[in-house]
């Protein structure tokens, strides 16, 4: 909305510069986006939001302005006379067919000369940004930007029998408006029509058939109030966005349309284009009760964080053109017609705030009996993030939002009124397509090697509401780089996989998570390349690879490893407390055995077994080597345990770290396990 200071001075008296202007603007709520200037002219350059429409004109904008300063608002200069014959209800007849889209329809018929608008119209229409046409267009259209209501001028000389119906349109029925383009309408369009059919867009547009030229003598103008959202559902399904729907579908004043006709009989009789028949045509079918509020001075106080003097609140509201009367230690308001976001106490206590200076108000902490922090799942979370960036992984943010391409609507969450046909489900997986769709831009983008991982929700159906779960994603593909920039490159596998996973537990001080068989897994994984995973005999997620049928069908071009893990125990389990000791003075002693065993039995079986044979000399247990093929037989795979032995108080002997060995050896022989290199 853009306002001439010329034109703003009419109304009110600016005591302040225009830059101490736009700034107390925008404290107060109007926000001055630019200062303009157009030769001597300085024009503001606002930014109302759609809740002010009553903000949308230069008089309204004036009402601000005068309260804000305490400076007197001029009224609008509405006279004029009255002369010709016929009077305006013999030459004109207005019905209303439908009041739920029009309450109120007003009309007067104008004697004009047309021609070309007085040169100080024309400017300051220009310095707002609307184009100069002929005398009757322009006189609406600065009345419209002056007042906030929009008219339409009809060639009386071109309306069908002199009548015109406020109705909905009839399926079908076509229009051609003043823009030129002929338009299909549909029902739920309302129209001013003639007897012959539609002769304007309700509260959008006028039509070709009607419009006024330079051979307009007698001109039919209306002034109506819309029903908001009638405007709001023709305007977006038409397509079309006017100066006149913009202000109409965001709610005008219901009784502006007298005085918006008042004042344009006024301006034609200044400028000398015209004259007025006798006769107002008013139909105000559906009129809108009057609305009240009380504001309690104590109330106030305690929002605003101050105290404003009752006197203070009072000449505020009544600035603003509230009706305001004083009660005991309150304050009673009837709200004006033109103030269509004002409702209720509150927005009375934000009336006095904003005028009364933001500026003023103490900034304040809300009280707390202690000091707030994280909690124990958010910095466990935190933790979580540290040690998978720090292992070299770049986290990522999907959208909840998926397709139901290739999915089982039984299996996900649909939305009611997706935004789109492609996000109508809510995602049960970070992995796919989540993650693989990260993969899959990076490919098109020609990176190979990708290490993500991303923490967020996946939704499960439930009653009565969907079931959500916390969950933590990977994703490994192409290529991992060695310890040095000359190291050699070698393809991510699955152990890379689970080694993050132990690295996240043990960063969250919890145990780890253990596989659980591939039974279960999604149909996407490669059966013998994945496993469940299970936490605390819980099942948890799963981790594992692409299957070659899904990884060719997503166009993916090296294996690639996923996991999912459910992250609500995880976070809030209870980390083990750190324990610390001493640094042990005696060396321990190293030693390596080979052993090769059936590939179903599971490491962490392996472990278990060794610790249990090591007894109390044992320190550690780790697989440092593993080997498949000859001279291994088939289904069997060879590895090697590094084993640590040490006594804190003293140096072992070769004898003591030997019968540890052989009792480890003797229990992995008894699990059927053959011992290499004797």
């Amino acid at each position: 909305m853009k306002v001439p200071l010329s034109w703003l001075a009419e109304y009110v008296r600016v005591p302040v510069e225009p830059k101490r202007l736009a700034d107390d603007l925008t404290v107060s709520g109007l926000a001055v986006d630019a200062l303009e200037t157009h030769g001597a002219e300085t024009v503001l350059d606002l930014d109302v939001t759609t809740n002010r429409v009553d903000c949308m004109n230069v008089y309204g904008v004036a009402r601000e302005v005068a309260t804000l300063y305490g400076e007197p608002l001029r009224s609008l200069d509405l006279a004029f006379e009255e002369s010709g014959r016929p009077p305006a209800p013999s030459a004109l007849d207005v019905a209303i067919e439908a009041p739920e889209l029009c309450p109120r329809f007003c009309a007067r018929v104008l004697d004009v000369r047309m021609g070309p608008s007085p040169q100080w119209m024309r400017d300051r229409l220009e310095m707002v940004g609307v184009r100069p046409i002929s005398s009757v267009v322009d006189l609406t259209n600065y009345v419209m930007l002056e007042m906030g209501q929009p008219c339409h001028a009809f060639d009386l000389a071109r309306l069908p029998q002199g009548r015109l119906l406020v109705r909905w349109a009839r399926e079908g029925e076509r229009l051609r408006t003043l823009d030129g383009v002929e338009r299909l309408l549909s029902a739920r369009v309302g129209v001013v029509a003639g007897p012959e059919g539609p002769l304007a867009l309700a509260g959008i547009m006028g039509g070709a058939s009607s419009e006024v030229s330079d051979e307009t003598r007698t001109v039919a103008l209306e002034a109506a109030y819309w029903a908001p959202l009638s405007i709001r559902r023709a305007a977006k399904s038409l397509s079309m966005h006017t100066e006149a729907s913009h202000r109409f579908e965001r709610g005008a004043d219901p009784e502006g349309p007298p005085a918006a006709i008042g004042r344009i009989a006024a301006l034609l009789g200044r400028i000398g284009s015209g004259t007025v028949r006798p006769g107002l045509l008013d139909q105000y079918v559906a009129p809108r009760a009057r609305r009240s509020a009380v504001v309690r001075l104590e109330r106030a106080k305690a929002l605003i964080g101050k105290h404003v003097p009752e006197p203070e609140a009072q000449r505020i509201l009544e600035g603003l053109g509230f009706r305001v009367t004083p009660r005991a230690g309150a304050l009673a308001a009837e709200i004006p017609t033109w103030r269509g976001d004002v409702a209720r106490e509150e927005d009375l206590i934000e009336e006095i705030a904003r005028h009364h200076g933001l500026a003023g108000v103490p900034s304040t902490l809300p009280p707390a009996l202690q000091a707030e922090g994280l909690r124990p799942a958010q910095r466990a979370e935190r933790r979580l993030r540290e040690a998978l960036v720090g292992a070299g992984l770049t986290e990522v943010i999907n959208s909840p939002l998926v397709s139901a391409e290739g999915e089982e609507a039984s299996t996900r969450v649909a939305l009611e009124n997706p935004l789109a046909e492609d996000q109508g489900l809510l995602r049960s997986s970070l992995a796919h397509p989540g993650l693989v769709g990260v993969l899959r831009t990076n490919l098109r983008h020609g990176r190979r090697d990708v290490a993500v991982f991303e923490v967020g929700r996946v939704f499960h159906p439930g009653q009565p509401l969907p079931r959500e779960e916390r969950r933590l994603g990977v994703l490994l593909a192409g290529s991992l780089s060695g310890p040095h920039w000359s190291g050699s490159r070698r393809p991510v596998d699955f152990f890379d996989l689970k080694g993050l996973l132990d690295v996240v537990t043990s960063r969250l001080g919890v145990p780890p998570v253990t596989f659980g068989g591939a039974d279960g897994v999604p149909g996407w994984l490669h059966p013998g390349k994945a496993s469940k995973l299970e936490w605390q005999s819980g099942e948890c997620g799963f981790m594992g690879a692409v299957h070659p049928e899904a990884a060719q069908a997503w166009e993916l071009r090296d294996d690639t490893y996923v996991a999912e893990v459910s992250l609500d125990g995880l976070l809030s389990a209870r980390p083990e407390p750190a324990r610390y000791r001493t640094l042990p003075r005696s060396p321990a002693v190293a030693r390596d055995v080979s052993v090769a065993c059936d590939r179903t039995v599971r490491a962490a079986d392996l472990e278990q077994w060794v610790r249990d044979a090591g007894g109390g000399l044992l320190r550690s247990v780790s697989i440092v080597d593993r080997y498949e093929g000859p001279p291994v037989p088939e289904g069997r795979v060879s590895l090697t345990l590094g084993l640590v032995f040490q006594e804190p108080s003293r140096t072992l002997t070769g004898d003591e770290v030997q019968a540890a060995v052989d009792g480890i050896v003797a229990a992995l022989r008894s699990r059927g396990a053959d011992i290499r290199g004797e």
